[in-house]
């Protein structure tokens, strides 16, 4: 899923040092995120449960993070690398058709933040259609987007006894029912867009004097290992959405599969605040999703009966 009512779906100084100074930088920045993974891990120690554990990222190596400050060219710096790492994760995805997942979601909405949506979900990129499958909260809830059918809008249904009275429903994406605990619409779900938003952002805002970042390419998900790049901005300024972003690109899929945003600190020492968290957990791209996967009437669905 992670942004406002908009669009949804790391520490090496951007500047040349001496490779001395990288060194010593590296086990600092090494002990930085540490801590920071362990204050900042917003599910914990991972040993509560499903959610917990396909949320926890942990490090492979020993000895703790080590971050990868290696370029790609000695001229490349770490903003043009993480820029450059977005845009090979847009160049794979143009080869996904679709997709499903089980979709963890958080939100800071309203000063609070949700509790874990947990979600089957199914995605197809053209034309942009969603599918998801409630687990928590509100087990066995529907809703269905897709762009340009049903005039722009979502088909849900709730379960219990408002299923019962409301039926199927059809709601604006936008609108204050669909919106309920949520920062952003159904029509900016999903891989694609996260992409996207991140790319926009980063190209945006990553400038050197003003962000910090880090690489660690040993990091991992539940059992999938992970790119860390983690980009934070140590001064608040209007420019800038967000504190720290810490982005996971699998390394086999070469997609990201979590985003994680922090806002600023309310006081110096102060924690920084989640403020949205999505997880893309079990991804099988191309599984070939068809018209019945984005269908109310599919006879698997529960849309339309009691």
């Amino acid at each position: 899923m992670l942004r406002t009512r908009s669009r949804w779906p790391g520490l090496a100084v951007a500047r040349r040092v001496p490779i001395g100074a990288l060194v010593k930088r590296a086990s600092v920045a090494s002990m930085v995120l540490v801590l920071a993974a362990a204050a900042d891990s917003p599910n914990g120690d991972g040993r509560g449960g499903a959610s917990d554990r396909v949320a926890l990222a942990e490090p492979t190596g020993p000895g703790g993070l080590n971050p990868d400050l290696a370029a790609k060219t000695a001229l490349e710096t770490p903003s043009a690398r993480a820029i450059r790492a977005v845009r090979e994760c847009r160049a794979r995805f143009d080869a996904v058709d679709d997709y499903t997942c089980t979709f963890y979601k958080r939100e800071r909405v309203d000063g609070r933040l949700t509790e874990t949506n947990v979600m089957t979900m199914k995605v197809r990129n053209r034309p942009h259609s969603v599918y998801f499958h409630f687990h928590k909260p509100n087990k066995g809830r529907e809703a269905i987007y897709v762009a340009g059918r049903n005039d722009g809008l979502i088909l849900a249904h709730d379960v219990g006894i408002t299923k019962l009275l409301a039926g199927t429903m059809r709601l604006d994406p936008t609108g204050a029912r669909a919106m309920e605990g949520c920062r952003h619409p159904i029509t900016s779900a999903g891989i694609d867009h996260l992409i996207d938003t991140v790319l926009e952002r980063w190209t945006a805002e990553l400038k050197a004097g003003d962000t910090i970042l880090a690489f660690n390419p040993r990091m991992r998900l539940g059992s999938r290992p992970c790119l860390l790049i983690e980009a934070v901005h140590p001064v608040k300024k209007p420019e800038y959405y967000t504190h720290k972003v810490r982005l996971f690109i699998d390394a086999e899929l070469g997609i990201p599969v979590r985003y994680e945003a922090y806002d600023w600190p309310a006081k110096p020492g102060a924690t920084a605040e989640l403020i949205e968290e999505y997880v893309y957990d079990r991804v099988e791209l191309n599984p070939g999703l068809t018209d019945a996967d984005f269908d109310a009437a599919n006879p698997l669905y529960a849309f339309g009966r009691f």
